[in-house]
């Protein structure tokens, strides 16, 4: 399946949707998810949370919000391109997550699931190039996150059409 497709299941009965970055900005590719949110938010998406470097301190945001549906975005070592998108599964987190946070999205996502019953979370990786000290994203990170970005708003789109309720906070 496509990340699209998989998006559209994950989808399938959501009421209240939230997007939440994670990233530092200033370590050249780890903002991507930060990036991202910024990106959905001037393309008119108002359901978007950056929670920077510090997912932890917007547990009682998000717990407020109370989505039904959750998506995360942070870099992943995937071994894959850097730039490229994809899903990463729960049993991945611990050995391909590039920790520049304070608390594991292992953790966070635990905290959620009990504060939140019944929500459900997904993680989008994307594979970064280069996480040293500096601004700005590398020209593949940047490219991927531009292409992520389209599909996300395409899926958004579809499940508007669709007759979906979708709960922008």
């Amino acid at each position: 399946m496509t990340i699209r497709e998989d998006l559209l299941v994950f989808l399938k009965d959501v009421e209240r949707l939230i997007f939440i970055g994670i990233g530092n900005k200033l370590r050249k590719d780890d903002g991507a998810g930060s990036i991202i949110i910024s990106r959905l938010k001037r393309r008119g998406i108002k359901n978007v949370l950056d929670c920077g470097i510090v997912p932890e301190n917007f547990i009682g945001k998000i717990k407020e919000i109370n989505p039904t549906h959750i998506i995360f975005f942070d870099i992943v070592d995937m071994g894959e391109k850097p730039g490229t998108y994809r899903i990463i599964n729960e049993d991945e987190l611990c050995e391909r997550i590039i920790s520049t946070h304070r608390l594991s999205i292992n953790i966070l996502f635990k905290i959620l699931r009990k504060e939140i019953p019944n929500v459900k979370i997904l993680l989008i990786g994307i594979q970064p190039k280069n996480i040293e000290f500096g601004k700005g994203l590398s020209k593949s990170v940047n490219k991927g996150i531009n292409l992520l970005i389209e599909e996300i708003i395409e899926v958004i789109k579809c499940k508007q059409l669709n007759g979906k309720m979708m709960e922008f906070t």
